[in-house]
């Protein structure tokens, strides 16, 4: 399904903007290559100046190039800098300069067969060792990313201005070369403000890149140019602070123009697929480089004139193309044959936890439990509404057993989801992340907005492109960045994935994660104490399952009692139903139904492991079973509830015999219900609540 994206995200529901600056950026750095190392070595004899043109345009484009890259490089560095030290350092650290020094000795070999090309070698052990720890090479990105990380992890706790003046003067003292600097020390220097700022200042960069605009980018194109001109006229690169000046201003057009062109029909998705696809064309471009290089100079330089002329103006373009070519086909070729290694730190079967012990590189997931639930409620306490406990003699009258609804509607955002939200998005903001990803058809998506909000985090949020236009608005006014992407849950699971890739925030899943599960149960559990406190003990609790994590939550709530727990799901959405019958999560294809909440194609691995052999049966509602519900909860409690919610009261009364029958004591039944959601369209509430009523209320 085509989706519709806001804020940065193109029409194809995919963050696409970072990526195409990574892909602007690799571009020109293979173009600078191929212009310094080869095109302006070729003996053109055209008397035209293009070979000057294209050398001074690769001039131009220097305090964009890496600045922007490094710039970039931060921003998804940001979350990785509040994270412990043994589980960032491995990705951020070990692995770049790991890399480093893998190709360094690979360029080392193979561009000894290449005396003549113009790049930076080790000609013996001791420059190489330099090479290795000081002196960095035409690799000293690499170098640099780890040295950077490294730096912005150990200072974070100072504060952002002070390390941005201190980053920013060490960049306006290198730039002028005052510093000794010899490789491309001096590049390590100027570029580790970037680098900060990125990691610094994310959400400013990132609001920026959202709200590019035709009129910005001119502005700051034509700000770029001035200074160029004014540096170049003026001989003022020497004097410290100009050139950096000059590259926060590219830097910022930079954004804009990737911000501009990810919305491009063809530029857009063809630089962003270039842009996931860097790190092999940075390592492996400048041998390829060098053979062509020796292949192609000296053929190119006998053309006849006009061939020559004819391509002296295109040159630069179609090597820088050939060598992004091969190089891609390099680094695809090498990982299918299994040289991943090249690429990546070698694979650790196991590591050790701090305190010693050996544990799997992927353990199997630990199910929550009661306490797990029992933690949940004490953590939640005063930070989510504890909701009220109704009950009508009317609907016990209809439903042969007295009815307790759990009124999760006047929660926090409209709905029970507020809680898991917050468990998690809490646990997350105090383990350092600074930002959240979450798809769902609505109320997870404006929970997890709303508790990011709380707790200081930017969030965006994956909707269905049929979400509840409540729904949508509730989550952009909790500040959430809102995406809409599909009908299908797969469709904004991909897109949400993507995102999270992009931006380095972890998902937050709609259902299957334990901190979710167990905050979804302290509703349940809520429920259980109140019934026992009012001398009516639950025996029954009804629940209404989409993903499934509701009903998790209620069955580790319902632990270690009598109490049976039942699902609820609309007809044609029964893929617990399914499920519990195939003995493994089964997908269905949703059909349409008024409970827009319960219809995600599957229940979730976590919630179908914990509920399987814990609940006892699944009641099927149609539409209008719900109507019904719905408009017996409004006009007889006089409560809001949305489809989705009176499911679980449709449920309740259509479960018959079980409800009627008497406990062992003689007692009548206890059957709790939890009105999991209140986020409903006030056309749909009137066209429901103006339908006749098919049930009998009692005087």
């Amino acid at each position: 399904m085509p989706t519709r994206a806001e804020g940065n995200v193109p029409p194809d529901g995919r963050v696409l903007w970072a990526d195409v600056a990574k892909g602007a950026c690799i571009v020109l750095v293979v173009l600078w290559h191929v212009v310094v190392k080869d095109y302006l070595r070729v003996d053109w004899r055209v008397g035209l100046p293009v070979p000057g043109a294209w050398g001074l345009l690769g001039e131009q484009l220097l305090p964009l190039r890496m600045p922007l890259f490094f710039a970039l490089s931060g921003i998804f560095a940001a979350n990785a800098v509040a994270r412990p030290w043994r589980v960032a350092g491995r990705p951020r650290i070990a692995r770049n300069l790991y890399l480093y020094a893998i190709w360094l000795l690979i360029h080392t070999a193979l561009l000894a067969s290449a005396p003549d090309f113009p790049t930076d070698r080790a000609t013996d052990s001791g420059e190489l060792l330099a090479q290795l720890t000081v002196t960095p090479s035409n690799l000293w990105y690499l170098y640099a990313l780890a040295l950077y990380f490294a730096i912005a992890k150990a200072l974070r706790r100072i504060h952002p201005a002070v390390l941005l003046t201190a980053a920013g003067a060490l960049s306006a003292v290198a730039a002028t070369g005052l510093l000794d600097s010899p490789g491309n020390r001096g590049q390590v220097y100027q570029n580790l403000v970037f680098f900060l700022a990125g990691v610094h200042l994310r959400p400013y960069l990132t609001r920026w890149a959202d709200g590019a605009n035709t009129r910005r980018l001119v502005g700051t194109g034509f700000a770029y140019a001035i200074g160029l001109s004014a540096m170049a006229l003026a001989g003022a690169q020497s004097r410290p602070g100009v050139y950096l000046l000059v590259s926060v201003i590219a830097v910022a057009f930079g954004l804009t123009a990737a911000a501009r062109l990810a919305r491009h029909r063809l530029a857009g998705p063809a630089l962003a697929r270039l842009g996931r696809r860097t790190l092999g064309v940075y390592v492996i471009h400048m041998p390829v480089l060098a053979l062509l290089d020796r292949l192609l100079a000296a053929p190119v330089a006998g053309l006849p004139g006009p061939a020559r002329a004819l391509l002296v103006t295109v040159y630069p373009v179609l090597l820088t193309a050939l060598v992004l070519a091969l190089s891609l086909a390099a680094h695809r070729c090498l990982t299918a044959l299994g040289a991943h290694w090249l690429f990546d730190l070698p694979r650790r079967r196991a590591h050790s936890n701090p305190e010693g012990e050996t544990m799997p590189r992927i353990d199997a997931p630990v199910l929550p439990d009661r306490t797990h639930v029992e933690e949940a409620a004490r953590v939640l306490s005063g930070r989510v509404v504890r909701t009220p406990v109704l009950h009508s003699p009317a609907i016990d009258r209809l439903a042969g057993a007295r009815i307790l609804l759990k009124a999760e509607n006047l929660q926090d955002g409209g709905s029970y989801k507020m809680r898991g939200a917050m468990l998690a998005v809490g646990r997350l903001a105090a383990a350092g992340h600074t930002g959240v990803v979450a798809q769902s058809t609505g109320n997870h998506a404006v929970a997890v907005a709303l508790a990011a909000r709380r707790h200081g985090l930017a969030a965006t949020v994956v909707l269905p492109e049929d979400a509840a236009p409540v729904k949508v608005d509730r989550a952009r006014a909790a500040g959430a960045r809102v995406v809409r992407a599909g009908t299908t849950v797969e469709e904004r699971l991909a897109v949400a994935r993507r995102i999270a890739e992009v931006e380095g925030h972890p998902l937050v899943d709609a259902y299957d994660h334990p901190d979710v599960v167990a905050g979804q149960g302290s509703a349940s559990l809520e429920l259980i104490e109140e019934a026992a406190r009012r001398g009516t003990p639950l025996d029954a609790l009804v629940v209404p399952v989409g993903g499934g994590g509701g009903i998790a939550g209620a069955c580790l709530a319902a632990a270690g009692t009598p109490i049976e727990v039942y699902g609820v799901e609309p007809l044609g959405c029964d893929s617990l139903a399914r499920s519990l019958a195939a003995g493994r999560p089964t997908p269905v294809a949703p059909a349409p139904s008024l409970a827009d909440g319960l219809r995600p194609g599957c229940v979730g691995d976590l919630p179908f492991a914990v509920a399987r052999n814990r609940v006892r049966g699944v009641v099927r509602v149609d539409d209008d079973a719900i109507a019904e519900a719905f408009r017996l909860l409004l006009l007889d409690l006089k409560v809001l509830v949305e489809p989705s919610g009176a499911a679980a009261l449709a449920g309740a009364l259509r479960l018959g015999g079980m409800a009627s029958r008497p406990t062992d004591g003689g007692r009548q039944m206890t059957v709790g219900v939890v009105l999991t959601g209140g986020n409903v369209e006030a056309d749909l509430v009137a066209r429901l609540a103006g339908d006749r009523m098919t049930v009998g209320v009692a005087a």
